[in-house]
């Protein structure tokens, strides 16, 4: 498996029923709350499955394997880490050194119970639409660790009490598997517990958190039925996305592999797959060509260095976080400012840009096409936070929409202020709906980032300053019967990011004034 990733899990089917596998309990699981399973209720099965569960033992973290991960692990502190468990961007995230690098924790509840035809069964959940982060995927009940949590399973068990109403007695923890990294740096613990009657367990989902709560035969994991694949491609490297189709009292539902790694990996393992299989559940629902496109910006690595105030243009997501999930105090700064380059995917397929055209009552710049964007405020932690802040005073934009993908070099204004141009994505452009601030912006519109690389309808103007040459280029634009001209600055920056995300240089000579980089040179 890929790095950064823990070795893949031992599937339940083949674990527990391998006599190899029937070793003392680690240490480590001394503090799992264990009821006893000769309690009342659970089937000859469900005993038996316990008994042999808890002798599993996951395979020794001290294994050349798992030193080799770990060292990476330090290595890649304070770096963005991905589902599919290799470094998405190169640019550092924290200044912490990589020895004081721990990852959070948070644990997942894989609860199995007898079904009525005496088939191993796991409980699922179907995410709210309303959350901010993978709304209407299937997941696992869990979440991240607490201070008053006293291990993993109280971890686990107490997020399944929360979210669907499951009550901790009910629950015989018997083991956990090995631990996975998530893309935001979080150590995913798996708990595997068993429901002795399931009658006993009366659902009661939390709206806020939770769509619908199923079950699925545990088996059906190990199995090509009602199994989809992708095929996908990163640096040269093939790999595997699958997809569970399953379908329940009329209602369909599509598990997405991240959050069930610990139910299939064997089954993957011994055969039933060839080739390498990564978990990632951030493409469903999306385009592909945005998805490949979040990908490689997460990459982007500017090619100048630069230090402003602190200096640290770091990016992970919209809240551009540290390696323990906090926010990362970015370089800040009176003179510092940051923009919005807002990207979706058009009705045709084409990349769009969100662009605004500024209020003629504005004392500077008045009537002019700009990204949503402004100067730093000191609430603001980064420049992320600066160019979204400023986005939704302006445009009515909401944060919680917006992934912010990467950030590009910064550029200087005459003014002497360093305008950081950040880039988001917005997977759902029918989430947006436009709410101008009248005092700051009469129009709100897009345009395809690609014409920013063509000469269509393109203009340029020799200018001069300090005896030094150099271009400004103007772009005509038409929509909805009215003309817009996107110029100097502004301009400069989509012409910037346009080469980076299509990674080709512009159709013309550029010739940039030297002040807009002062600060990188």
């Amino acid at each position: 498996m890929l790095p950064l990733l823990r070795r893949t899990s031992t599937a339940l089917f083949s674990s527990f029923l391998t006599p190899s596998s029937l070793s003392p309990i680690p240490n480590s699981l001394s503090r799992l709350i264990v009821m006893d399973s000769c309690a009342a209720g659970p089937s000859r099965k469900l005993m038996v499955l316990a008994q042999q569960l808890r002798l599993y033992r996951p395979p020794s973290p001290q294994s050349d394997d798992d030193e080799e991960e770990e060292q990476r692990i330090e290595e890649s502190a304070g770096k963005v880490v991905s589902q599919v468990g290799f470094a998405e961007s190169a640019t550092s995230v924290s200044r912490q050194p990589p020895e004081r690098f721990r990852p959070k924790r948070a644990a997942v509840l894989i609860c199995l119970f007898e079904g009525d035809h005496g088939e191993l069964r796991v409980i699922l959940t179907k995410r709210s639409s309303k959350l901010s982060t993978h709304s209407g995927e299937v997941s696992l009940p869990g979440g991240k660790a607490e201070e008053t949590d006293a291990d993993d399973a109280e971890t686990a068990t107490r997020e399944a009490n929360e979210e669907i109403g499951l009550d901790p007695s009910l629950v015989n923890v018997v083991t956990c598997l090995e631990p996975f990294l998530s893309k935001h740096l979080l150590r995913v613990i798996p708990v595997i517990g068993i429901l002795s009657n399931k009658k006993d367990f009366i659902p009661s989902p939390n709206a806020a958190e939770v769509e619908a709560i199923f079950d699925a035969p545990l088996e059906m994991f190990l199995k090509d039925e009602n199994r989809r694949s992708e095929e996908r491609e990163w640096m040269n490297d093939k790999y595997l996305i699958h997809f569970f189709d399953y379908e329940v009292k009329d209602k369909k539902f599509l598990k997405l592999l991240l959050p069930l790694l610990p139910l299939i990996d064997k089954a993957l393992r011994k055969g039933l797959h060839h080739e390498r299989e990564i978990m990632c559940s951030n493409s469903f629902g999306r385009s592909e060509t945005l998805v490949k496109i979040a990908q490689r910006l997460r990459l982007y690595k500017p090619h100048h260095s630069f230090d402003v105030s602190d200096g640290s243009t770091s990016v992970r997501n919209s809240r551009i976080q540290d390696s323990a999930g906090e926010l990362v105090p970015q370089g800040v700064g009176p003179s510092r400012a940051a923009v919005l380059i807002c990207l979706f995917e058009g009705e045709r397929g084409d990349l769009r840009v969100i662009l605004t055209k500024r209020s003629s009552t504005m004392s500077s710049h008045s009537g002019e096409v700009a990204l949503p964007g402004g100067k730093w405020e000191e609430s603001d932690k980064n420049d992320a936070e600066t160019a979204l802040r400023e986005a939704k005073e302006e445009i009515g934009l909401d944060p919680s929409i917006v992934e912010v993908v990467t950030i590009l070099e910064p550029f200087d204004t005459k003014r002497n202020i360093t305008v950081f141009p950040v880039i988001g994505i917005i997977w759902n452009k029918n989430g947006f709906n436009p709410v101008p601030n009248a005092a700051e912006v009469e129009s709100v519109f897009d345009a395809p980032l690609e014409m920013f690389l063509k000469n269509e309808n393109r203009r340029e103007e020799r200018r001069e300053w300090m005896s030094y040459n150099y271009m400004l280029h103007f772009f005509d634009y038409q929509v909805e019967g009215k003309s817009y001209i996107i110029w100097a600055l502004t301009a400069a920056i989509l012409i910037k990011a346009a080469s980076v995300v299509y990674q080709q240089p512009p159709a013309f000579e550029e010739h940039r004034p030297k002040f807009w980089s002062r600060s990188r040179q």
